[in-house]
């Protein structure tokens, strides 16, 4: 027995055996450690191009800053969601475990509501739905469903919708911030005489966390909370009353500080003289018509009245980059009375080319425009009027877009025009907001070209005309050249 233990043999079989335990020991701590960082710290590297699985450094700087503590709760079945095979899910689980990595004020929990039904009657006032998000901060609760997370594609033709972008990020930051902010900024949207419903407009108001109140105009007075009210295209013409609610607003007992958007339709062709009288004393006129473009490079779709416009002042442009324009489909013609007049400024901030021109409403089916027709005509004017008490300005604005088209989803979402952004540049410029944070839509499939219709039609041409011709061309080279050999 000694004399085996003594061994070479023993000796070398011990040491190996115990080297063989240490590094499965080291093996197993390292796992357990890496498993415990990967839990905490957002360790994961995202390879795609966008970084579409982790958070931009404007939400991940937002997030460690909180102090409050917040619960994500995701009504799904965690294990399903992220190994359903489904790439946008997967994606929405990767950027939701983020903000705990990130803050351990965060606390993310997975409820699978078909197994445990009690949950909803935690948050009575919501509908919840499986594969909703809950993000809750002190009693104030902000509901997301999956849906929400992507901009959709809808085709009216076919009925087919797809998913153009996530837009996971924008909405779980923006819910974050919503449930932890003091005070929200309020917006009015007036109704009441026939106006365009836009819900990609308030929809991105309120992920932008402005609280969206609806208020009929002719039965309430302009909310005197709301910073901003829009008018958007309305298809009857408000009466005296009425607009005498707006200039009240506007007036503001005296302390201004109000911003009314209106906003044009020229596929509504209706007469409005009471409207224009009052844009008129702030300066304003839009005329009847519609505004179309006769330069290709400035249209889209092959429709000379989906345009993009000039910027003609330097404001409201902020992280708008790439050179990207402004859309007006579907415009009307503004005009500026004057340029000042009774305390009252009138400024252009966007206008139509010099390739523009106006089609009059009653234009026969063959018109078409004369080179005396085509010039520049406004597209968004600003009427800002500004008293002094002391040294300090007060000032209220009114603001017409020509074209109400300028606020539909399939502009707000489209990367190849700068709505979204220009619109929100605006609106956090007017109500003085700092704490924002802009998150752009993430492509987690191909990418949208953003091109007009000029660059559209030349690279069809190539791909269609060009290439093939210079194949066969090539082709028949080669075939000579060796018939004659």
């Amino acid at each position: 027995m000694k004399k085996a233990f003594t061994s070479k043999r023993f000796k070398y079989g011990t040491v190996s055996t115990l080297i063989s335990v240490i590094f499965l020991a080291a093996v197993i701590i390292v796992n357990v450690l890496a498993s415990v960082l990967v839990d905490k710290f957002p360790m994961n590297i995202d390879l795609t191009q966008n970084h579409a699985f982790e958070l931009s450094e404007a939400s991940a700087n937002f997030v460690k800053e909180i102090e409050k503590p917040i619960t994500i709760t995701v009504l799904a079945n965690e294990k399903q969601l992220e190994s359903g095979g489904d790439i946008y899910s997967s994606q929405v689980k990767n950027v939701i475990d983020q903000y705990a990595k990130y803050n351990k004020n965060i606390t993310i929990k997975y409820v699978d509501i078909v197994s445990d039904p009690t949950f909803a009657a935690s948050y009575p006032d919501l509908t919840l739905n499986y594969n909703d998000i809950v993000v809750d901060c002190g009693g104030k609760t902000r509901k997301i469903s999956m849906y929400d997370m992507f901009n959709i594609n809808y085709n009216q033709y076919t009925g087919q919708q797809t998913i153009q972008s996530s837009k996971a990020e924008q909405m779980m930051t923006s819910a974050i911030m919503g449930v932890t902010s003091d005070a929200l900024v309020r917006v009015s949207i007036l109704t009441g005489h026939d106006e365009t419903e836009l819900p990609a407009l308030q929809e991105l108001l309120e992920q932008n966390n402005f609280e969206v109140v609806t208020q009929n105009l002719s039965t309430e007075d302009v909310d005197p909370t709301a910073d901003v009210a829009f008018l958007l295209a309305p298809g009857r013409d408000p009466d005296a009353e009425m607009l005498d609610k707006l200039d009240k607003w506007l007036e503001n007992n005296q302390e201004y500080g109000k911003s009314l958007i209106y906003a044009a339709d020229a596929q509504k062709p209706v007469e409005t003289p009471n409207l224009d009288a009052f844009l008129a004393d702030w300066g304003i006129g839009a005329g009847m018509g519609a505004v179309l473009e006769t330069d290709q490079n400035k249209v889209f779709n092959y429709n000379p009245f989906f345009c993009t416009v000039e910027y003609v002042a330097d404001e409201y442009q902020d992280d708008i980059t790439g050179g990207v324009k402004v859309s007006m489909p579907f415009g009307r013609p503004l005009e500026a009375l004057y340029e000042t007049q009774s305390g009252r400024k009138v400024t252009t901030l966007l206008q139509y080319s010099e390739s523009a021109c106006v089609r009059p409403v009653d234009a026969a089916e063959d018109w078409q425009p004369a080179q005396g027709d085509l010039g520049a005509v406004p597209a968004l004017l600003r009427s800002t009027y500004t008293r002094y008490e002391g040294n300090e300005p007060l000032s209220s604005n009114v603001f017409a877009f020509s074209a109400v088209s300028a606020f539909e989803s399939v502009v707000l979402n489209s990367k190849s025009v700068a709505n979204a952004e220009y619109a929100m540049n605006m609106l956090n410029t007017l109500t003085e907001r700092s704490d924002v944070i802009t998150v752009a839509p993430k492509e987690l499939g191909g990418s949208e070209l953003g091109i007009n219709q000029l660059q559209a039609n030349i690279i069809s041409a190539v791909l269609v005309y060009v290439i093939p011709i210079l194949i066969i061309v090539a082709g028949l080279v080669i075939w000579l050249r060796r018939r004659h050999k």
